[in-house]
């Protein structure tokens, strides 16, 4: 949940594909040795609407998520290696992706970076490209759940 908005994902995939074939859609997580049932409702809910959840455990040290940046960095450079993909879809606007970006573009990858208009960072815009971002504000009243 952002914002107090519930997404419907199902919904937010097939607007971000715009029609197109997809191959797949991963959910990066952390996820802690004994979830929430909260958390464990919503990772089965996202599972349905046709999301893999790649997830990595908390630190127990810590009681959370650390590396997650970096694994999806290996793993999305993994599959653009293998040629799994000809676009990849981030949905973020986090500055840490911006060297997936960068990574991508070397690798002759297409990107599509998709945010909220308040949380996305500059960085992210610039690496991009301005014609590669797009504001999930325009598409909201599509991919929101109404109660």
């Amino acid at each position: 949940m952002y914002l107090g908005i519930r997404i419907d994902y199902e919904k937010l995939k097939e607007k971000l594909c715009g029609g197109k074939k997809i191959l797949g859609s991963i959910l990066y997580a952390g996820v802690s040795a004994k979830p929430y049932p909260k958390k464990r409702k919503f990772l089965k809910y996202v599972e349905k609407a046709g999301f893999v959840i790649q997830s990595l455990p908390f630190d127990p040290a810590s009681n959370k998520q650390k590396g997650v940046d970096v694994f999806m960095y290996k793993d999305i450079v993994e599959l653009a290696l293998e040629d799994a993909f000809d676009k990849a879809i981030l949905v973020s606007g986090d500055r840490d992706f911006v060297e997936i970006i960068r990574k991508l573009k070397e690798l002759k990858k297409q990107i599509e970076i998709w945010s909220f208009k308040k949380s996305i960072a500059k960085i992210l815009i610039e690496e991009a490209g301005k014609e590669n971002i797009y504001y999930l504000d325009n598409i909201l009243n599509d991919i929101v759940i109404k109660e």
